[in-house]
């Protein structure tokens, strides 16, 4: 009987295949909160918690999603955003709003369709630099200032405020957060908004100053 195990309390000690396949499963629990359905991303998101962006963030364009796709912004700090076009094949834009406007498909009944009601960069300050590769901009009803020559940000009008890169494209965004509290949505609406119903879209939760 004196190989026994004692009641009660035992320490725990971990081994290296442990160690090892332990770290595994957190890199899996990591990428599942990129790449993962909705449910099971909001579900890492609550355990682990979403660290406020400040500074510089880098956003990427793929086909047909973002990273990040989730984003906590903070009223009134400055934030420098590198909006990057990582496909090779395809045109992707980035368009921040609510409510999502609808139309009428044949067929198909009604459907999300020509991005927001609500603009969310109405009425921002926003200044635009480095421009490469860009499509199109629409500036919508922001204050926008471009640095240097006009002619590179291809500027458009119709629609929400919106750059569009061509595959490759990049475009820095420089701006304060402003007063407009609460969760965003943010998407790419090309090819007739099948890129967003894709699943090419995200969310922005701004936190009060």
């Amino acid at each position: 009987m004196d190989n026994q195990e004692p009641s009660g309390m035992v320490e725990q000690r971990w081994s290296r295949r442990q160690l090892i396949w332990g770290g595994v499963g957190l890199g899996a629990t990591a990428l599942l909160s990129l790449f993962a359905k909705p449910d099971i991303v909001g579900l890492t998101r609550r355990l682990v918690g979403s660290p406020v962006s400040s500074g510089k963030i880098h956003l990427y364009q793929l086909d047909y999603y973002f990273i990040p796709n989730y984003m906590t912004w903070r009223v009134g700090d400055r934030l420098q955003v590198v909006l990057q076009n990582q496909s090779h094949t395809h045109w992707h834009e980035w368009t921040i709003g609510r409510k999502l406007n609808l139309a009428y498909f044949q067929g198909f009944g009604y459907m999300n369709a020509d991005a927001w009601a609500i603009d969310f960069w109405d009425g921002v300050d926003v200044t635009l630099s480095n421009p490469y590769q860009i499509d199109n901009f629409v500036p919508h009803k922001a204050h926008v200032t471009y640095t240097g020559p006009k002619g590179p940000y291809k500027i458009a009008t119709g629609g929400d405020f919106s750059p569009t890169l061509k595959p490759g494209g990049s475009l820095t965004l420089t701006f304060t957060v402003p007063n407009k509290p609460g969760i965003w949505q943010f998407g790419c609406f090309v090819q007739e908004f099948i890129h967003y119903r894709d699943g090419m879209k995200g969310v922005i939760n701004i936190l009060p100053a």
